[in-house]
C-alpha cells in the first residue's frame, strides 16, 4: 500500500552518468599525477659502518633522498665536490642533529659521491638515472 508521508526518490539518469564520468576523469587524473613523482629513497646515519645505510642508493632523476640521524652525534652529507674545488658544489646539508634530517628533492642525472664533513670516514653515493628505474639500495 501506498504511504503519501513516504517520499519517492527519482534517479535522474544522466546526472547519474556524468558523476560516474566525473569520477573516473579525476581519479585518471590523480593517479596519472601520483605515478608521475619517482619514489623516494631513504637513507640512515649510523655510528658504525658503513656509516650510511644503504651505502649506494639509485634513484630516477626527480625522486627526492632523504637522510634520517638517529644517533646521537651530529652529521652531514656533503657531495665530495664541496671539498677538492673542482666541480660544482651539488648538496652539503651542514650539520644534522640527532634525530634530524635532510632532504634533497631532486638531482640531475649521475654519480654523486658524498661523506660527512665531521666524520670524513662515513661515506656514500647516489646514482641518479635518466630511466624510470625502481630505485635500488645497496
Amino acid at each position: 500500500m501506498y504511504n503519501r508521508s513516504m517520499p519517492i526518490y527519482r534517479i535522474d539518469h544522466s546526472m547519474s552518468w556524468r558523476v560516474i564520468f566525473l569520477s573516473l576523469a579525476v581519479g585518471t587524473l590523480t593517479a596519472g599525477s601520483i605515478s608521475a613523482t619517482p619514489p623516494a629513497a631513504q637513507v640512515f646515519m649510523d655510528s658504525g659502518s658503513p656509516y650510511y645505510v644503504p651505502a649506494a642508493v639509485t634513484v630516477t632523476a626527480g625522486a627526492a633522498i632523504r637522510w634520517d640521524n638517529p644517533t646521537p652525534t651530529h652529521h652531514t652529507v656533503t657531495h665530495d665536490k664541496c671539498f677538492d674545488g673542482t666541480g660544482r658544489c651539488v648538496f652539503d646539508s651542514n650539520a644534522v642533529e640527532p634525530g634530524g634530517t635532510y632532504t634533497i628533492p631532486s638531482l640531475p642525472p649521475g654519480r654523486y659521491p658524498y661523506q660527512c664533513r665531521i666524520h670524513p670516514i662515513m661515506r656514500g653515493t647516489i646514482i641518479v638515472t635518466d630511466s624510470p628505474i625502481l630505485s635500488t639500495q645497496t
